[in-house]
């Protein structure tokens, strides 16, 4: 017999033999046919998020807790077990505030439970009756629109809303400008105009750009919404009276020859994490971190270029490190890209900076009792959010935002620069919870990292941009959309260029694409008149390629769970040169007087092809994608490849050329 004991008590915990995991002494005479460690929290300690292609089991022995499990939440207590799944991801948490939670942890390889696991998780993509709300991060109106811009969360808002309309879900794009940020201050001030009536002025060229690129919405916010300063202060107010939002004095950047506070596109200096001056009010563009507004290193006034000086300011904070449990928690189910996620878990494990609620500014809503401060406009994000959700729901004759929510309980996701994943990943959950529980926290983060334009970041004041406005037009738009989709800088950073642009039109989309499309038709017309056949005999080649078919349709779709146009893209392009090599099997078959009922399945399974790609481009290019479609008849329901009614007229035709 060989008896282990655990700790009982806080006291034990500070002893020097004291292991917070480790095997349990039996385990290595017993050798069992798992694997088993022991494990014990102290009060208020939580696992690291975490998930693997075992199986686990936990038995707890001592203490009680909350375990979390891909947005599940129990409560446990001595004397429970929880099994755990492969790949989901799980943590569990001491509630205690004065005695230690001890656990069995036992885990075990099940490839056949990977597996099916595996295979629920892929299927399990579809969202139900709950409609699905895309907010991509608002444009700042300082400036229109250039691709950089555009092939980030516009595009793959609008993607994504296609996506899942085709899917049969709900989706709404809600869409509009910032508020009121200070790059738009700079930029009026340089132009000698009013801040509203630039902010006014963008705002048009950016939805003229918009619409350019065949970005469709269902809401658009602009600067001057009447009930948007309401909604915000009301977001204020009520932080503040909940002591979420707190007052102090704090040391703040200040221009002695300007006589100002400095912030945001008034300030210029280096992040103190990676030394970039590529910073903007309290994030770097380059790493992404947060930091204190008076931590910039070698700070001046980015007005006169003189140096800044620290002189104290009492405003409005909101300190982000009470709300860590509950953040961290949130963050945990989120669906995000593993850039992303490193970047959170990054985040998380320093402690969580002061976020900025008032400024001094000329501009914006202003904070009672502060002598003219403004909102910082990064705290009104939120806001900007549930005024688009009231105007949603009001045109959906829905008594307002929270009714809406309440009610309706959509997903949320979020479409964002990576430059911006703290504001969007951090701040906006951080500040939409403490307000209000009614609104669903997002479940998916889309960001993206920067495009750049011939190897170098899109510039205004280089004139090293190409405008949204100027770049699309009825020939170029379903070409263009391609070509940012296929290099859109999904993890890493991308770049545009005319050359590189042309040779891809010529290459994939004119060569391989429609040359693929054309043969095709030509085959139609030539064997059948123009009228799809009825699908005979198969041989091995047609069984194969209809084995292709099924691939594309089951495995290119965009879908939220795998969010990756360029996969998509990639997919149809590699599906288009296959079934080229599958035409010329086509042309010998039809040739072939003695193989009639093989040749017309070989015709059939072509245009069940081209039906295929029609409808997974259909996002990308829908325009296009319906043209294409609509040539082979009505498409009947089912996600499986579908063939062409026989008797159908078709003509199948180059879509880029």
């Amino acid at each position: 017999m060989l008896v282990t004991g655990i700790p009982r008590s806080v006291s034990e915990l500070s002893a020097p033999d004291f292991v917070r995991s480790g095997r349990p002494p039996w385990a290595g005479d017993a050798r069992p046919p798992f694997n088993v460690s022991r494990v014990t929290l102290r009060p208020g300690e939580t696992t690291a998020p975490h998930n693997h292609h075992d199986e686990e089991v936990w038995v707890v022995l001592a203490g009680h807790g909350t375990v979390r499990s891909d947005g599940d939440r129990r409560q446990v207590t001595a004397g429970d077990t929880v099994y755990l799944p492969p790949l989901e991801k799980h943590t569990l948490h001491n509630d205690a505030a004065d005695l230690p939670l001890t656990f069995l942890s036992l885990w075990w390889e099940d490839m056949r439970s990977l597996a099916d696991t595996h295979t629920t998780r892929a299927a399990a993509v579809s969202t139900g009756d709950r409609p699905v709300l895309l907010l991509p991060s608002f444009p700042t109106p300082n400036g229109e629109l250039h691709l950089g811009h555009l092939a980030g969360p516009y595009l793959g808002a609008d993607l994504a809303r296609r996506a899942l309309a085709a899917a049969g879900t709900p989706a709404h794009l809600l869409l509009g400008t910032v508020g009121h940020q200070s790059q738009v201050a700079a930029a009026a001030t340089a132009a000698g105009v009013s801040f509203h009536t630039l902010a006014e002025r963008n705002t048009d060229a950016i939805m003229a750009g918009l619409a350019a690129a065949g970005i469709e919405w269902d809401v658009f916010i602009r600067p001057g919404s009447p009930e948007y300063p309401g909604l915000a202060r009301q977001v204020f107010e009520r932080l503040r009276d909940d002591g979420v939002v707190v007052s102090r004095t704090a040391p703040t950047n200040y221009c002695p020859a300007c006589e100002r506070f400095l912030f945001e596109a008034f300030v210029a200096g280096a992040c103190p994490h990676c030394g970039s001056h590529d910073t903007a009010g309290i994030e770097c563009e380059a790493c992404a971190l947060p930091f204190a507004d008076a931590d910039l290193v070698d700070v001046t006034c980015a007005t006169c270029g003189s140096a800044a000086e620290h002189r104290p300011l009492t405003r409005y904070f909101l300190p982000l490190e009470p709300l860590r449990e509950r953040l961290a928690a949130y963050l945990s189910t989120v669906r995000m890209g593993s850039r992303l996620a490193g970047y959170v878990d990054r985040v998380l494990a320093g402690p969580l900076p002061d976020m900025p609620v008032s400024i001094v500014a000329d501009d914006g809503i202003e904070v009672p009792g502060t002598g003219g401060q403004r909102l910082y406009s990064a705290f009104e994000l939120p806001a900007r959010f549930l005024t688009a959700v009231d105007r949603l729901a009001r045109e959906q004759d829905v008594d307002g935002w929270e009714a809406y929510l309440t009610g309706v309980r959509p997903r949320t996701a979020l479409f964002f620069g990576f430059d911006n994943a703290y504001l969007r990943a951090i701040v906006f959950p951080a500040v939409l919870s403490a307000f209000t529980d009614a609104a669903p926290l997002p479940d998916t983060f889309v960001s993206n990292e920067f495009y750049e334009l011939d190897g170098a970041k899109f510039s205004t004041g280089r004139r090293h941009a190409i405008w949204g406005r100027d770049a699309f037009d009825d020939k170029s738009r379903d070409r263009l959309r391609m070509f940012l989709a296929a290099t859109r800088p999904e993890n890493r950073r991308t770049s545009f260029s005319v050359a590189d642009y042309e040779a891809f039109v010529q290459r994939e989309l004119v060569e391989r694409l429609d040359g693929w499309l054309g043969g095709v038709g030509a085959r139609a017309a030539r064997y059948f008149a123009g009228v799809a056949p009825e699908a005979g005999s198969w041989i091995p080649e047609a069984e194969e390629f209809y084995g292709r078919i099924r691939a594309l349709s089951a495995g290119a779709p965009l879908r939220l769970s795998r969010f990756s146009p360029a996969a998509t893209v990639e997919a149809v392009l590699s599906f288009a040169g296959a079934a080229r090599r599958f035409g010329t099997v086509a042309d010998d078959i039809l040739a072939a007087p003695t193989l009639s009922g093989a040749g017309r399945t070989a015709m059939a399974l072509e245009l069940m092809a081209v039906r295929s790609v029609a409808e997974v481009l259909r996002p990308v290019v829908p325009a296009a994608a319906e043209r294409l479609a609509g040539h082979l008849g009505p498409v009947t329901t089912g996600h499986d490849p579908q063939w062409t009614p026989p008797g159908t007229p078709v003509a199948v035709s180059a879509l880029f050329s």
